[in-house]
């Protein structure tokens, strides 16, 4: 594994754990369902593109890229219409860092391919 595909496992699997723990956190707080399902859900699938990284990088740095794009979405316009809380600027910090380092990744690992072949 490269150094910048490490790093973007690093993070994304950090990412995962604040987007699961988070989803937790809401549901325990105000008993929303839907905190629970779409945190808890994304952190897992972003844990398991961590672990794709390894193991299938191409794979794990397009799911981890596409979530956190997804989550930034989600945060990005809630904080717009409503004042960026605490969970809003972290998910949205978190999500900026996840993206600029798989698609760093990606872009190395496409490079490499492509001039391979």
């Amino acid at each position: 594994m490269t150094t910048s595909q490490q790093v973007a496992s690093r993070l994304t699997f950090a990412y995962g754990l604040v987007a699961a723990i988070g989803g937790t956190i809401g549901f325990v707080k105000a008993g929303s369902a839907a905190s629970l399902v779409a945190g808890g859900g994304s952190g897992v699938l972003l844990l398991v593109c961590a672990v794709l990284i390894g193991k299938k990088p191409k794979l794990g740095l397009i799911g981890a890229f596409v979530l956190s794009l997804l989550l930034v979405g989600r945060f990005a316009s809630t904080a717009l219409k409503g004042g960026a809380s605490v969970v809003a600027v972290v998910m949205i910090a978190g999500g900026a860092a996840v993206l600029i380092a798989s698609g760093l990744a990606l872009s190395e690992l496409l490079r490499v391919r492509h001039s391979t072949s």
